[in-house]
């Protein structure tokens, strides 16, 4: 029984020693400006843009204490105490791991977040301390983006599960008076999307994938790369990455700008003694669109590429 005890009380003490809250040990501000917190979820390219772009903005006014988890959360716990150490007068939280740490047990520290796709769940508002930078794009911007280079197509179809479905009903009506209509396919298993994108595709001149983990697996965006291909039908996603894996088009965030729109609303919480319900959280101001120019040779389509920020071949 004693060994048992021993190796375990090692093992979790090998747990917190090799966990990145470790890190906040020997983390301290230094007296002087106004001091700000990084908390970053993992260790991705675009996570790291924004950081870089909100730092480069403040750097004459604060001074930064900057921690990435890199998708370890263990010991995550203890983080809202060891911050609070640090006594930062602003938190910047990066992704959802990082903002879900801290909502509701830090209160008495502004938080600021970004690169959060389901911000709601964390009940912003309710907190009274929170603001940010939504990640999501409204559906007008993509179409509107998407019609700039592609012509006047007006039949989009979407395939969501039920978390997304009274958004998207919402969106429906608003897009209407854009001469914009949407046909919406529900299902909570991804794979259906087979059958579902059939079932609409005569309905719909493009199709248009939402960032729903429920409905995207490797094998259904294959499956719709290659049926939309196939069937002359545009596909249009939320990233990049997706373009490059062989979508036609996407309209995604500007990394740099979110930076540049955090580092505004720190200042008017920091400088102009704003409250984060006051500062609230804004829609993406920045787009960046891509293309694949070899799926839009597929379809048989020649668009301009100038403003176009990024072309796969």
């Amino acid at each position: 029984m004693k060994i048992r005890i021993i190796v375990c009380i090692f093992s979790l003490w090998f747990l917190y020693c090799q966990s990145p809250v470790r890190t906040l040990d020997g983390m301290k501000f230094q007296p002087g400006k106004k001091k700000i917190f990084i908390l970053v979820s993992e260790q991705i390219s675009s996570f790291e843009v924004v950081k870089k772009s909100f730092m480069d903005e403040g750097k004459n006014d604060y001074q930064f204490l900057s921690l990435n988890l890199d998708g370890n959360y263990e010991g995550i716990d203890q983080l809202p105490a060891q911050i609070k150490k640090l006594n930062p007068d602003l938190i910047l939280c990066i992704g959802s791991k990082s903002l879900e740490s801290l909502a509701g047990k830090v209160r008495d520290i502004p938080i600021l977040f970004a690169m959060v796709l389901d911000y709601q769940k964390f009940q912003p508002e309710k907190h009274g301390n929170i603001a940010g930078v939504s990640l999501n794009i409204p559906p007008e911007t993509v179409f509107y983006n998407f019609k700039n280079y592609f012509g006047e197509i007006n039949n989009f179809g979407v395939i969501s599960s039920r978390d997304y479905i009274q958004t998207l009903k919402e969106n429906k009506e608003r897009l209407l008076h854009a001469n914009i209509n949407l046909t919406i396919n529900e299902t909570n298993n991804s794979e259906d999307v087979p059958s579902k994108y059939e079932s609409m595709k005569k309905y719909i001149q493009a199709l248009w994938m939402i960032p729903d983990p429920k409905v995207i697996s490797e094998e259904s965006f294959l499956f719709l790369v290659d049926s939309t291909i196939s069937d002359k039908k545009s596909f249009i996603v939320y990233s990049e990455q997706f373009v490059k894996a062989g979508a036609l088009f996407s309209t995604s965030p500007n990394y740099s700008t979110i930076g540049s729109q955090l580092a505004i609303k720190s200042q008017q919480i920091l400088e102009d003694r704003q409250k984060p319900s006051q500062v609230g959280i804004s829609p993406i101001i920045g787009t960046f669109l891509t293309v694949n120019k070899t799926t839009m040779k597929k379809l048989g389509l020649n668009i301009r590429m100038d403003g176009i920020d990024q072309i796969f071949e």
